[in-house]
């Protein structure tokens, strides 16, 4: 008896070793940006961790450079190539225009058996992946948006040397920062610094603080609706806002304060330039900005102010950043199993987001860390917390400045802002697919060069307007207007 026992138990070790490994379905995940040197080392610990945890996936990149983001994106979406997680920025395409591609699928069945999830954020942050009643996508909750609308972030080291650390709080003071900015900084570093925008798509927040008719919200995701307080919408690009705009870019322009190429000039350069600290104060850059300059100029950093610092902020979104299951997806909760892995455990957002401890980076205490450098002087493997991190969990690097984390992690006081009406709202452009392609057209060729003075306001608005008007700009506010009247009246 004893030895058929044993023989019993042999054979059954025997078919357990043989037997095959559990099948991991694919974890496809599409973002913006390039791929990093040795994520196949990160990505290969990543996914002996998941297996050891008992998931069921294996997690892949799909990257696309930014400079042909929007065009590859929307090919990879109407030809319905597979892939599992689709990373979504609302400043760029946002929610409602994937959506109503189908290129998404609702998640609400799914989230019940995620409570890692639907306990990790609450419901403000869920209405912002919310589409026609339904939850489309898992928010990314890394960091406070109370103070990102209408922000600037400059030199502070410069700024001391040559302003006496007074920060700009009108249009005219900016002005008179780059004039005795730009020379000085160009004398230190070699190059002709420029004010640099985050994205040309975007309204000048930074100088709508200025105006008498603060606050009001420019949407970003295509803007060409302008929303005010009360509730009404306008169209930006006819706004007597907007003729100040392109009149204050004119005279940036003429003066060399922004690059001559501002229209084509690859999204990286900027990044390359506050590297080298060749900017001017800009509505764009962070604390992150700190760790590639100080490299360089070891006693610089980077400063956040706001012009106009005695007016309310304002907050346009409960979530920038989400991320959304592919209708293509071969198994539609490969997604939710990866996300909640990831938000399970630091460990596993540690891994995910900064590889291997001592191959990929060095950690110092439980939220500081230094990256390990390749050959190219860059980070081995480091992946944008800014679309998948979380407040909680989140490292920053050594050189990074206490006061970037507190302006990263704390909100300011209710006192101090005041949300758009607009900060949960999702305009659907299913039915405006056409127009949206003409209008963007005519912004790109007609409106663009007036909007940041290549082209005179008076010289050229009234053939710009015309012209996207054509397009279907009016049918485009009509629609816009609707549709924000239904969703105030639900309120």
């Amino acid at each position: 008896m004893k030895k058929w026992l044993t023989c019993l138990l042999a054979c059954m070790i025997i078919a357990a070793l043989a037997a095959p490994a559990m099948a991991a379905h694919p974890m496809r995940y599409v973002t913006p940006g390039n791929y990093m040197t040795d994520m196949d080392t990160a990505l290969s610990a990543v996914n002996q961790k998941l297996a050891d945890d008992g998931v069921d996936i294996e997690v892949s990149f799909i990257r696309i450079p930014w400079d042909a983001y929007n065009e590859k994106l929307n090919v990879m979406l109407a030809t319905g190539e597979p892939f599992e997680l689709l990373h979504i920025m609302q400043d760029v395409k946002n929610l409602t225009t994937i959506a109503s591609m189908d290129a998404i699928i609702p998640i609400d069945e799914y989230l019940p058996s995620y409570p890692v999830l639907t306990g990790m954020f609450n419901d403000e942050d869920w209405t912002a992946g919310t589409y026609k009643g339904q939850v489309y996508a898992v928010p990314a909750n890394w960091k406070d948006f109370t103070r990102l609308y209408g922000y600037m972030f400059a030199r502070g080291d410069v700024m001391e040397k040559y302003l006496d650390g007074k920060y700009p709080e009108t249009a005219e003071d900016l002005l008179g920062a780059f004039a005795a900015l730009q020379p000085a900084v160009e004398e230190e570093t070699g190059v002709k610094p420029y004010m640099w925008l985050h994205n040309i798509r975007h309204a000048p927040a930074f100088l709508h603080r200025t105006y008498d008719t603060w606050p009001f919200y420019v949407e970003m995701s295509q803007g060409f609706a302008l929303i005010r307080q009360d509730g009404t919408v306008e169209s930006y690009y006819e706004s007597e806002e907007f003729k100040k705009d392109a009149e204050f870019f004119a005279e940036l322009y003429s003066k060399g304060y922004i690059h001559p190429d501002i229209l084509s000039i690859a999204q990286e350069y900027k990044s390359d330039m506050a590297n080298i600290g060749s900017v001017l104060p800009s509505p764009t850059f962070n604390h992150q900005n700190d760790v590639g300059v100080q490299k360089n100029i070891p006693e610089s950093y980077f400063q956040f102010y706001m012009l106009a610092p005695e007016k309310i902020k304002l907050v346009y979104t409960l979530a920038q950043n989400l991320n959304a299951i592919s209708a293509t997806a071969e198994d539609p909760e490969s997604g939710l199993k990866f996300l909640s892995w990831l938000y399970a455990d630091k460990a596993n957002h540690d891994l995910f987001h900064w590889g291997i401890e001592g191959v990929h980076y060095t950690a110092s205490d439980p939220y500081r860390y230094k990256y390990i450098e390749g050959d190219d002087g860059n980070a081995l493997y480091n992946f944008d917390t800014w679309m998948t991190g979380f407040k909680g969990y989140m490292r920053y690097d050594e050189s990074y400045p206490d006061a970037g984390i507190e302006y990263d992690q704390v909100p300011l006081p209710n006192d101090e802002i005041v949300y758009t009406p607009a900060a949960a709202f999702l305009f659907d452009a299913t039915e405006l697919s056409m127009e949206l392609a003409n209008m963007e057209t005519e912004l790109i060729s007609s409106m663009y060069p007036i909007r940041f003075g290549l082209v005179s306001y008076e010289e050229g608005f009234d053939s710009a307007i015309a012209k996207l008007k054509a397009a279907g700009l009016d049918t485009y506010i009509a629609e816009f207007q609707r549709q924000f009247a239904e969703y105030l009246a639900e309120q």
